[in-house]
């Protein structure tokens, strides 16, 4: 007997879910999403009261209703967006799960190229648009994995740019939250045709793959834009 499809959660209970994870490491949020929605609505009226026309009044107040509600939806977007990244910031392969949600023209594998048999380092690759791109956690204990990985590259897809991206929040560190502007931030130099041949002939040719340590399990926690939206 054939499975009946999953339904999805309404977009309502999404809304819930997403305060209730982020309420309790976030004082600011309540507020913020009571305030700022009835400071709009006070201000549809004030203005519509402005007009002195009782039609133009009710248009501009159901105007700031709308927008009040998507202003409030907005704040507890973004501020359940940010105690997510600060949940995530720290954990060994948070990056990837973030990487691979990016919009656009990257593609990253789900393993990583180099791993510190210790757990201290770990670096990721991709290939977009802008050539390969190495996401490193662990700070300076990935540099030299960095190093060689940029070699082992270099080689196979000669002419083909690099970019590395040390993760952390430390000084030339991208923490989580700047990641993805990071890793679109190269100017575009590969087609999507360059970007398939670059891919397969790494994956095929491949470089070194060591087993993920205990622990990484970077598919979790990760903030759905899209349900957020309630799509």
């Amino acid at each position: 007997m054939a499975k009946e499809p999953e339904k999805k959660p309404r977009w309502y209970k999404l809304i819930a879910q997403a305060y209730q994870a982020a309420a309790p490491h976030d004082r600011w949020l309540l507020p913020l999403i009571i305030i700022i929605p009835v400071a709009i609505i006070a201000l549809s009226v004030v203005i519509g009261l402005l007009f002195d026309n009782t039609i133009v009044l009710v248009y501009v107040i159901i105007f700031g209703v709308l927008a009040a509600a998507l202003a409030g939806l907005f704040t507890l977007t973004r501020r359940f967006e940010k105690v997510m990244f600060q949940r995530m910031e720290g954990q060994i392969g948070a990056s990837l799960s973030i990487a691979q949600n990016m919009r656009g023209s990257y593609q990253f594998a789900d393993d990583p190229i180099s791993v510190d048999p210790r757990g201290k380092s770990i670096v990721f690759r991709g290939v977009g648009k802008g050539g390969v791109v190495l996401i490193a956690e662990g700070g300076n204990a990935a540099t030299k994995q960095v190093a060689a990985a940029t070699r082992r590259i270099n080689k196979l897809v000669p002419g083909v740019p690099v970019h590395t991206i040390y993760v952390g929040t430390h000084a030339d560190e991208v923490p989580l939250s700047k990641l993805t502007k990071a890793v679109k931030g190269p100017k575009k130099v590969l087609s999507k045709s360059e970007r398939a041949a670059v891919t397969a002939r790494l994956d095929a040719i491949g470089g070194q793959r060591l087993p993920v340590p205990k622990g990484v399990d970077p598919m979790r926690a990760r903030p759905d834009r899209k349900a957020m939206r309630g799509r």
